[in-house]
């Protein structure tokens, strides 16, 4: 069982070099995505650890913008190119931990192998508010002065944007577990179709649908499993996931999730060191 590990990150290199170190592995590789807006020389000591990797082409990612996919984009192909061979490729952030031994890792792909995991929900029905991200246009990828009034002019010019034909939306955490050949289709979708991919860029927030969308509406929505790695709390009517402290040590490790998020190890650093000792222990 040949699991890579896709970590984005722009937060401290310590935290993800203690991540990785933790889940170190034969069967584990780690690629790791530094947002092109910080310095790559603080992050590039962590190529020496084994069976890690720095992605070359990186992006400046703005959140909430398709550069967040963008990142993700060119990561994946660099994973592919490599040649090689992995039954899953998991996306990750630097503010991830994890809550399971490796060995616990590995049965939990083992009994998934074949399928692909990550969470969604029906924007019809289920997420309604969903619709607003890709019904409008939204010019998140810039910053310029009058950006937000442009913006408001587009929507009222043009109140609905044209959809991609018979396409249904779906979407959830942007954190997924998924084959190489899902991902190879998905950069085919988008990634290389320039209509499609422009039609994503001036959505909102396309990390949390844009790879359930695409998948659901292919020939691999039969192997989508709608679960993640994940576990994290996300308190009402907020953008983000709660940064866990002590406090949600009992929770964190009663989950079934391989990983938790997120963390922040110069704020909370006894909250991991709970988990390794519970983990070396088990």
């Amino acid at each position: 069982m040949r699991v890579a590990h896709l970590i984005v990150t722009y937060t401290n290199p310590a935290q993800t070099e203690r991540m990785i170190r933790q889940m170190q592995d034969p069967d584990f590789d780690f690629y790791i995505h530094v947002d092109a807006k910080l310095p790559i020389s603080e992050h590039e000591y962590l190529a020496k650890i084994p069976n890690v990797y720095l992605i070359k082409n990186r992006i400046k990612v703005q959140w909430a913008a398709f550069s967040t996919m963008q990142a993700v984009f060119n990561a994946s192909q660099e994973i592919l190119d490599s040649a090689r061979t992995y039954d899953f490729i998991c996306l990750m952030s630097g503010q991830d931990y994890p809550i399971k031994s490796t060995e616990q890792m590995k049965c939990f792909f083992n009994e998934r192998k074949g399928k692909l995991l990550m969470k969604y929900r029906a924007f019809e029905g289920e997420w309604e508010e969903g619709m607003e991200r890709v019904n409008k246009i939204f010019l998140t990828n810039y910053a310029f002065k009058g950006q937000y009034l442009l913006e408001k002019a587009l929507n009222w010019l043009f109140p609905n944007r044209k959809l991609p034909e018979g396409m249904k939306f779906y979407g959830s955490s942007m954190f997924w577990a998924l084959s190489p050949d899902a991902i190879e289709y998905v950069l085919n979708t988008v990634n290389r179709d320039a209509r499609m991919k422009r039609f994503f860029y001036f959505t909102w927030a396309s990390d949390e649908f844009l790879f359930q969308t695409v998948l659901l509406n292919s020939h691999f929505a039969d192997q989508v499993v709608n679960e993640n790695c994940h576990y994290y709390k996300h308190p009402p009517k907020t953008p983000s996931p709660k940064t866990f402290t002590n406090d949600d040590f009992d929770d964190i490790m009663a989950s079934d999730r391989m990983y938790a998020r997120k963390f922040d190890m110069l704020k909370s650093p006894e909250l991991l060191d709970r988990i390794d000792a519970l983990l070396q222990n088990s």
